[in-house]
């Protein structure tokens, strides 16, 4: 939903002093703040609100609160941490966080443009942002975004790892074998079951998409079973884990087993499975009919009075520039070194990250440091979408976008996940993981 929920339920009990919400659209509960209090510039209350839904994720070093003072045509930005500050670059950077691309954010009733929004340092620590625009749907044409998720099935795991070399050298012809032995067996049950294997150590994180497959001195397993009651996926994990445990394998040595578990039982049942079964935007809706508003007084003496404990005297000094814990003489972080003349891409920036864009797209955020480094690299032409392909694996249908933002100096590209987040098989729920290898892509100059 949009903000138009929040709003009415404000105006029908303006003297509210909590509002719960249902699924939302992120910066709807701020925007409706502001209406309400009489600021209608919905593309500044929403580039606001798409900001503080964050807390103070867009400072340096990110911190935990921030404060917004919205104003008719602009917001100013300030975190609460005094260790921390906001700067032009900080902030613009933020509005790519989680979203396919960063200039055009789609939302309920209409999409928020911020290809002319500006970015002005008001002192050390805060920032002012103007100009960002919301552009509403035709009348009568008004968006939300409908959700379903449905249980498919019930799930049991099994851990444990691998430190054999003989076996680790053949792994994957092995793991085939336990299949075969498995379906065999549990084949006289009649049952139909689904089994995933993760291999960390392998490609545990990034399945799919991983560019190195080579094998460490150990190798860690996460198995996932999946039937249609748990009773049958505990039988299914507990049929692998036995395979897992005494399957032989050529040149074997160590006959008195093979998998190292840390915990017992090793079998753990998960419960019902969770997968999204609806994803779709419905139009020409009233934005408030679906979203039915329920208000409860509760009595008591008063409010609940917050009584905070001692943190010690309020440090009134400013941002020194530096963060002790994350300070370091270390300039270069990444091995090997590259070759001579060239260097990483995660050596120019100053953040380079990966997240969901919901549950069916991965989105990537290059950031630099200077005007000068972004230049730089974008004139290299390195970063397009055929360079994405190869570096996932994925086909050029399945780049969502590949784009420069020069107001946050910063690089964006998205993907198509291979699997819906938080289903069965999944590697990385929120996606947080995939980002290595664009740190590890050459560009055409030296390290510094």
């Amino acid at each position: 939903m949009g903000l138009e929920p929040y709003l009415k339920a404000m105006r029908e009990n303006p003297d509210f002093d909590i509002i719960i919400g249902g699924r939302a659209y992120d910066p709807s509960p701020y925007a409706a703040f502001c209406v309400f209090h009489g600021f209608h510039n919905l593309g500044i209350n929403y580039a606001m609100g798409k900001i503080m839904e964050c807390g103070a994720q867009c400072s340096i070093p990110k911190s935990r609160e921030s404060l917004a003072i919205i104003r008719d045509d602009s917001f100013d930005m300030i975190p609460l941490d005094p260790k921390s500050k906001c700067t032009t670059v900080s902030v613009a950077s933020h509005f790519l966080y989680e979203k396919t691309r960063p200039d055009i954010l789609h939302g309920p009733g209409g999409a928020l443009h911020l290809d002319e929004t500006t970015y002005e340092q008001l002192d050390d620590r805060s920032v002012r942002v103007r100009n960002a625009r919301f552009v509403p749907e035709a009348e009568g044409e008004y968006t939300v975004k409908l959700e379903g998720a449905k249980v498919n099935g019930y799930q049991s795991i099994f851990l444990g790892a691998l430190r054999d070399p003989i076996l680790l050298q053949q792994l994957d012809s092995w793991i085939e074998m336990i299949r075969k032995l498995a379906k065999e067996r549990l084949d006289d049950y009649g049952f139909e079951y689904e089994m995933k294997i993760h291999k960390y150590g392998v490609n545990g994180v990034m399945g799919p998409l991983e560019p190195d497959q080579s094998i460490g001195k150990e190798v860690f397993i996460a198995g996932q079973a999946r039937a249609a009651t748990q009773e049958q996926a505990d039988q299914v994990a507990g049929m692998f884990k036995f395979g897992f445990t005494h399957a032989p394998y050529p040149g074997q040595l160590a006959t008195a087993g093979n998998f190292a578990w840390p915990f017992t039982p090793c079998e753990i049942p998960m419960g019902p499975l969770s997968e999204f079964c609806v994803y779709h935007i419905v139009h020409k809706v009233d934005p408030i009919a679906l979203f039915p508003i329920k208000a409860i007084e509760v009595s008591g003496d008063n409010t609940y009075v917050h009584q905070p404990r001692s943190l010690g005297p309020i440090q009134e000094k400013t941002f020194s520039g530096k963060s002790k814990k994350l300070v370091s003489s270390r300039k270069y972080w990444l091995t090997p070194e590259p070759l001579e003349g060239t260097c990483y891409l995660a050596d120019v920036a100053s953040v380079l990250r990966s997240k969901n864009s919901g549950p069916y797209e991965l989105t990537f955020d290059v950031m630099f440091p200077s005007k000068e480094v972004y230049e730089r690299v974008k004139q290299t032409g390195i970063l397009t979408p055929e360079t994405i392909c190869k570096l996932y694996s994925v086909s050029e249908r399945n780049v969502q976008a590949s784009l420069f933002f020069d107001q946050a100096m910063a690089y964006k590209a998205t993907i198509t996940r291979p699997a819906v987040s938080g289903g069965f098989g999944e590697t990385d729920t929120h996606g947080s993981q995939q980002h290595i290898p664009l740190m590890y892509l050459k560009l055409p100059f030296g390290r510094e």
